[in-house]
């Protein structure tokens, strides 16, 4: 019982030290038509809040994700390109809210690849549970086997919300996902690269149905029976558990018949409702098991 209230009061604490200038708990009212990327700074309940979200740290993360996507998309169903349609403030900043959760850090790192489910169902019920949004999680802990994870809808029934894509920041054991050409600096590096293929995860890349989509076999790995990969090492959908090709990951399905700008009946990110501009019939990530 002691040790129970020692907790609360530690978490009770920490939620009045969390309430700082500019920070927002709460998703802002939207600007746009709802269908968008929300992004949440999230700590553990024993975490240390390093402010990434009051400190433009998040938001440079952010806009180097979506400078690298536009740029890979110019001049092909736009000429201009396409960009990640991020929850936005009237100003044009990046609507970031802060959420404090109930679970401490060592329950949430010890789920590994999977700890990306234990942190929707907290952010749900916290009241980020809006049923337009997709959700981008910058988690202030650890986790004990990857740098970053995402829900895939089409591997998941339809009973199940899978909405949710995270990085882990510091990340693995020693700051091991800041390091090796990482962390948030005003460039692409392996830490924008690994957020940004658990977006273009729980956006319904890479879909089952893409000619060379990739489902990793029982091969004794973290990844094993996962799918929504893509078969050809340069491009970013590619396994990220290989750092022999993980920092050449820099292509985005150049051949156009996967999951972007493609011609089959496969679900396309260039005409997802979470990219602009949007097309006239707009995709949303399908439920792929019954």
């Amino acid at each position: 019982m002691k040790k129970v209230l020692f907790f609360l009061l530690v978490f009770i604490s920490s939620v009045f030290a969390d309430m700082k200038e500019g920070r927002n708990f709460t998703d802002l009212p939207d600007v746009d038509d709802g269908y968008n990327i929300h992004v949440i700074y999230a700590l553990p309940s024993d975490g240390i809040d390093k402010e990434y979200d009051l400190t433009n740290q998040i938001s440079m993360l952010v806009y180097q994700m979506d400078k690298w996507f536009n740029k890979k998309t110019k001049n092909r169903l736009f000429e201009d390109g396409q960009n990640l349609k991020f929850d936005r403030k009237e100003d044009g900043r990046i609507d970031i809210s802060f959420l404090r959760m109930e679970i401490d850090n060592v329950s949430i790192s010890k789920k590994g690849i999977n700890a990306v489910n234990m942190i929707q169902t907290e952010i749900s019920r916290l009241g980020f549970n809006d049923e337009k949004k997709v959700y981008f999680v910058v988690y202030g802990g650890s986790n004990k086997d990857v740098c970053a994870s995402s829900q895939l809808p089409q591997h998941a029934p339809k009973s199940i919300v899978a909405n949710t894509a995270a990085l882990y920041y510091p990340g693995k054991g020693d700051d091991s996902c800041v390091e090796n050409n990482g962390g948030f600096k005003p460039e692409f590096n392996n830490t924008t690269r690994a957020a940004l293929h658990e977006v273009f995860h729980v956006l319904g890349a890479v879909p089952k149905c893409a000619p060379e989509h990739l489902v990793f076999g029982n091969e004794g790995t973290i990844n094993d029976g996962i799918g929504g990969h893509l078969s050809i090492p340069g491009d970013i959908m590619f396994s990220v558990q290989s750092n022999v090709t993980f920092s050449k990951m820099d292509n985005l399905d150049m051949t156009s018949k996967n999951y972007y700008n493609h011609s089959n009946d496969c679900l396309d990110l260039a005409k997802s409702r979470y990219v602009t501009p949007t097309v006239d019939d707009p995709q949303l990530p399908t439920y792929g098991v019954q």
